[in-house]
């Protein structure tokens, strides 16, 4: 507030606030341009009247804000703020802010908001481009003036710490509405001052952060009243804001760390807990074992059944998985159907062995998906703190190297890691890396292996059999790139290129006048979970123009097991395009003869471990003369694969079996081998060996 010796006379009869002031009997407050100073003040007019009401004199009073607004800016972190004081007309009287801000271009939406009458804040973009959050307080009314403050911050400013700096700022708005109107009214009334410190009181709570003591009622007369109600309404709003962010907050913290499907730890909370799990270790000389894992055959679930069953499946696995740790253990989902689980502060490692079965047995036993069964399976890998690492980042590494030694056990295995596991796994990316070149860049050959009419001893069909042409290694055996290529996902691109290829050979062999000779190809249980098998084929087919009879597809008997109505849909969309099917490895599955009998296959391949029994125990016989049996009971026909010994072959000829496949006739050649056996031939070739078969 200033005081000043005024030595001319000032003729304020033209003011609104004097105008008012003659009629009011309160205090009246208006915001000038005070025409003294040239400076924004606060016009404090109080008229004086009689006992009868009549006019005796008004008192006037300036307060200038201008060092206060002044103040109040610079404090603040925010360099581009402006603190402005509008009229009810929308005029801007003061406007606070540093010196090197430029003063602001004011467009209709800015005074649209400013003249609501509420308290209230928006997000606008300015005349200059620049996006403001303004926040709108109004000062309580008095005599009919209508003062409103402006708080506008630039949106970019508010990014980082924003919850206490912008309440502090927003505070600096109420505290300054509040404080000017207190001292407005000290000028006229000195009783008021006990009410005026309860309403500074509260506004240092609310600038401490507490929000849940308010200045509370009775609230003194008038407008300070108005004020106090104000001040304890925004407390209020404040307080439901401050629970509000908190809340986020707490929520944002989960998120952060948790994962959103299976709510196990996420790979940041893994990473977190872990080294903390190490440092405690370090201290205590305790171990910590990492045990990682992933599921079997889960992207076949995955891509058949849909992402839905595909969640669901992993939901159960995380449930599993936490029944099978102790309490402070950290069971986490990185990504994917990957799985970690770290067991921290063991006194002795040998209790992580029996941890890890459990977790195995735990998830090989069957998951119900809606209304199908699901044997999925796991490979565990282990590695163990500080034998296997001596950082979080290499005992994952580590443990994962251990889980591909446990696939390559076969499944539903589980690993300790050994350092020359890391050679195993080197080998085994440049295997990955070569193969996926080959697909790319023509480096697969296909050769075939004649099948025999056990009657007739002349072949009936071929089966087509993938070779890598690698330039280092010469011709690859698919034993040594089919495990690998199953678990990567390259066996889809790989599988394409042999139906492509094996079409393309039967269609070569049909124009050259060898005949009409059939052509199986074997599917690898991750193909036939592919939704668009049908069209790969299909495709195939059509571009090669090779006829569908004369394309056989093998399927593997526990590939079409779970679950059976959706191979039994896609085993029909297959024939459907007039391919032949057939069982391959039957007799080491589970299949009934309820089953069978639905699926719409012409041939059951029976499995080698069979024709080896032959001859040595009745095992072999029993099962063999079984699946002939059974073959002939549904009207389907029988080869039997790996038949080395004619010994074998005319047992299987006095047993039943139709065709015959095995090294005793032939091993797997290029096409140009088989050609040349068949040259000249018109019936064409009977059994025997052909010249020049390559090796498997």
């Amino acid at each position: 507030m200033s005081s000043r010796n005024i030595r001319r006379t000032l003729d304020l009869r033209d003011r609104s606030y004097f105008q008012r002031a003659l009629t009011a009997s309160g205090p009246v407050l208006e915001a000038v341009i005070g025409r003294l100073t040239g400076k924004g003040v606060l016009q404090v007019a109080y008229p004086v009247r009689d006992a009868g009401g009549a006019l005796r004199f008004i008192l006037l009073a300036s307060l200038d804000m201008q060092d206060y607004g002044q103040a109040t800016v610079h404090a603040q972190r925010y360099e581009r703020m402006h603190l402005q004081v509008w009229n009810a007309d929308g005029s801007v009287v003061m406007d606070f802010r540093r010196p090197e801000v430029a003063p602001l271009t004011l467009g209709d939406a800015e005074r649209t908001f400013m003249l609501q009458a509420v308290e209230g804040h928006a997000v606008m973009e300015g005349a200059d481009g620049v996006r403001r959050v303004w926040v709108r307080a109004q000062l309580p009314r008095a005599q009919g003036s209508d003062l409103r403050l402006a708080l506008a911050v630039p949106e970019d400013d508010l990014r980082g710490p924003v919850e206490r700096q912008f309440r502090r700022a927003l505070l600096g708005v109420l505290a300054l509405a509040a404080i000017v109107f207190v001292a407005a009214f000290l000028l006229v009334e000195f009783a008021v001052r006990r009410h005026a410190m309860r309403a500074i009181r509260a506004i240092g709570r609310m600038d401490a952060g507490n929000y849940a003591e308010p200045i509370g009622t009775p609230y003194p007369p008038g407008e300070l009243g108005q004020v106090a109600g104000a001040l304890d309404r925004m407390a209020e709003s404040l307080l439901r804001q401050q629970q509000s962010i908190a809340q986020h907050t707490e929520t944002l913290e989960r998120q952060a760390r948790r994962d959103p499907l299976t709510d196990l730890a996420n790979r940041y909370s893994l990473t977190e807990r872990l080294d903390a799990a190490l440092d405690r270790a370090r201290e205590q000389g305790h171990c910590v074992a990492v045990l990682a894992m992933d599921l079997d055959r889960f992207k076949g679930v995955n891509d058949s059944l849909g992402h839905a069953r595909g969640d669901a499946l992993l939901k159960e696995v995380a449930v599993r998985l936490q029944g099978c740790v102790r309490p402070g253990d950290v069971v986490a989902r990185p990504g994917g159907d990957e799985f970690v689980v770290v067991l921290p502060d063991l006194p002795d490692p040998a209790v992580v062995e029996p941890m890890a079965r459990r977790i195995v047995r735990a998830l090989t036993l069957p998951v119900e998906t809606g209304t199908s069964s699901w044997l999925l399976g796991t490979s565990l890998g282990i590695a163990v703190f500080p034998q296997d690492g001596d950082s979080g980042d290499l005992l994952l590494r580590n443990a994962d190297v251990a889980m591909y030694d446990a696939k390559d056990l076969g499944g539903n295995r589980l690993a300790f890691f050994s350092p020359h596991m890391t050679e195993v796994l080197t080998e085994r990316l440049r295997v990955e890396a070569g193969l996926r070149h080959a697909i790319e860049h023509d480096g697969l050959r296909l050769h075939y292996q004649p099948i025999m009419d056990a009657r007739t001893g002349r072949v009936s069909s071929v089966e087509a059999l993938v070779r890598w042409a690698d330039p280092e290694r010469g011709l690859v055996s698919p034993l040594q790139f089919i495990g690998i290529a199953e678990e990567t996902g390259l066996i889809v691109p790989l599988g394409e290129w042999v139906l492509n290829e094996a079409c393309a050979q039967a269609r070569r062999w049909l124009d050259a006048g060898w005949g009409e000779i059939p052509v199986a190809v074997n599917l690898s249980a991750r193909q036939f979970q592919e939704p668009e098998l049908d069209q790969v084929v299909a495709r195939a087919l059509q571009s090669t123009g090779c006829p569908p009879r004369l394309l056989q597809l093998e399927i593997t008997e526990s590939s079409i097991m779970e679950p059976v109505e959706e191979a039994l849909q896609t085993m029909q969309r297959l024939t459907a395009l007039g391919v032949q099917l057939a069982i391959d490895d039957f007799g080491t599955g589970y299949s009934s003869l309820s089953q069978l009998k639905r699926f719409p296959v012409r041939k059951l391949k029976i499995d080698r471990s069979f024709v080896n029994d032959l001859g040595s125990n009745d095992r072999g016989e029993v099962l063999v003369d079984a699946i002939v049996a059974l073959a002939q009971k549904l009207g389907l026909r029988t080869v039997a694969e790996g038949v080395e010994t004619d010994h074998q072959a005319q047992w299987l000829a006095r047993l039943g079996c139709d065709e015959l496949q095995g090294y005793l006739f032939s091993q797997p050649c290029a096409p140009q081998d088989l050609e040349n056996w068949w040259q000249g031939r018109v019936a064409g070739p009977p059994a025997g060996p052909i010249p020049g078969s390559a090796a498997p």
